[in-house]
């Protein structure tokens, strides 16, 4: 449980620093062309990029971390979208093998929602 909040306090930290480095507000990018529903379709814990790109089209905007091993996530895709609610972010996490772990809706304004988490597989055998 204490990996989760780090993450999820990880995640809040980076949107937050990342602000200032937002793309202008004269130069506002395009949003895709989906819907929550179709983002509720993404099975963390077994959704590959290749799936989800199928889903939202290609994203915004990706990071790859490499073996920078930050929180255990390799790469961060981003999908901008709108709602009745004003703009907003989709941000999805995936692991080293190239699944999603993490989708989170960040609105222009308010709180990070957290869509879906699911936790990384175990490497330890049980016997």
């Amino acid at each position: 449980m204490n990996c989760r909040w780090a993450i999820l306090v990880w995640i809040a930290l980076s949107y937050s620093f990342a602000v200032a480095s937002e793309v202008p507000k004269t130069a506002a990018p395009a949003t895709n062309d989906f819907s929550m529903d179709l983002v509720a379709k993404i099975k963390v814990g077994s959704s590959t990029g290749t799936q989800i790109k199928e889903l939202l089209g290609t994203p915004w905007r990706t990071n790859n971390y490499g073996d920078c091993n930050v929180v255990d996530y390799q790469e961060t895709w981003e999908y901008l979208g709108h709602d009745a609610n004003g703009s907003f972010k989709i941000s999805i996490e995936f692991d080293e093998a190239g699944i999603a772990r993490i989708v989170a809706k960040i609105p222009a304004r308010g709180p990070i929602v957290v869509l879906a988490v699911a936790p990384k597989p175990s490497t330890q055998h049980q016997h």
